[in-house]
Order: C-alpha cells, then structure tokens, then sequence
C-alpha cells in the first residue's frame, strides 16, 4: 500500500523520501517508531524514509491536515504579529543605530514569523497561514521605517498601518536600481516565512514486516 497526503510537524523528519533500510532482521525487532519511539515487533510503515508504527500513523496524517480551525488561525496570528513586531524593532535599529540597511534582516523576519507562526497552530501549516505570514514579513519590514519618516507625535492607528504597507514601495523606487535588490531580498523574505508554514508532500509506503512477522 502506498499513499500520500500532506504534513509537517517539528519532531519528525519528514522532509524527504528516503527507503527504510536494515531496520528488521530475522532474529528479532530492529524498528522503532519515529512518533512514539516504541519498538516495533510486527509491522510499520514508512513515511518520509522513517518507521512509523501503525497506530501512529493515523496521527501523523491527522496532523498533516492544513489548518482551517478559527482557534488556531487567530493563535498562529497572534504569535506571527509578535514575531513581525520583533523582526520590525531589529531591523529598525540596524537602520537607526549602525546607519545601514541591511536587506537580509527582512529574510530573518521571514524566519521568525514563520517559526511563530507554526508554533501557534501546533506544527501545521496550510495555505491561509502561507499568505498571513508573507504579509506579515512585508508588514515587518514596513514597520521598521515607520518611525523613521512619521513624526513622534503622531498617533498610532490605521494611518501608521497603511504607511507600513507603502513605505517599502517608496523606499525601493526612491533608490533605483539598487532597490531592485531590496526589493528581492524582502521577497525572500517572504518566500521565506511562506515555507516554514506551508505543507510538504508526506510520502507513505508500507506496510513492512519486522523479522519474520507478517506484514498486516
């Protein structure tokens, strides 16, 4: 039996394929399940290249399954907003403090957003998260020139908001062509935090007999 489906959870290495190999001899159990970690004495199967045992399987697959329950979107966002908060604050000092503006801090916002964003929603991805976390990222990085160009004084609410949405339009356009490059770089950016809350294809194969057990 073979099957696909589509996951991703932190503790398991499930990001390539790869055949089990020398996990079962004749004299006795040599499998044990990624998941549980239990020995294995019957049969398992493979997912992604590790063991994984039948029992657990079914959890594997249910964790696969894009995020769409309202309680773990808002907490994915919630944390994703705090994590663009924090990237906005480190890219802002880098440009305040040391003069410079430095493009790949928009790469690191990618990852801690989308770090947080995974962890809000329990290890699962899915597409609504992918686009949240790449605007956020954009959204991080505008934030970061807000207080740059926007008086002191000035209220935070809406207005702010819109500026950290089109401040990084005018900063690549003002500094052409050179802000084509900052403007890729923030792209990967977002393409960065795009990945980490995505799903991966989860390739099952199996099932296989440990030792001399037949195979269910």
């Amino acid at each position: 039996m073979s099957h696909e489906t589509d996951p991703r959870r932190d503790d398991l290495s499930f990001d390539r394929a790869i055949p089990v190999t020398g996990a079962a001899t004749a004299s006795g159990p040599a499998v044990r399940c990624t998941a549980c970690h239990r020995a294995i004495t019957a049969s398992y199967f493979s997912v992604n290249g590790e063991a994984v045992c039948e029992s657990c399987l079914d959890l594997v697959t249910a964790i696969s399954a894009p995020v769409r329950e309202p309680a773990a979107i808002a907490k994915a966002l919630l944390l994703g907003f705090g994590a663009a908060l924090v990237g906005a604050v480190v890219y802002w000092a880098v440009i305040r403090f040391f003069n410079l503006e430095i493009g790949i801090v928009a790469v690191l916002n990618g990852w801690m957003v989308g770090k947080a964003m995974r962890v809000g929603a329990g290890g699962r991805g899915g597409r609504v998260l992918q686009v949240f976390a790449a605007l956020l990222t954009y959204l991080s990085v505008g934030m970061a020139y807000v207080p740059l160009v926007t008086p002191a004084s000035a209220p935070i609410g809406l207005s702010m908001l819109i500026s950290a949405f089109v401040i990084p339009i005018g900063v690549v356009f003002a500094s052409l062509p050179g802000g084509l490059i900052s403007a890729l770089i923030i792209g990967f950016g977002m393409m960065q935090a795009w990945q980490l809350t995505g799903t991966p294809t989860l390739v099952v194969q199996g099932p296989f007999r440990v030792g001399n057990a037949p195979a269910a």
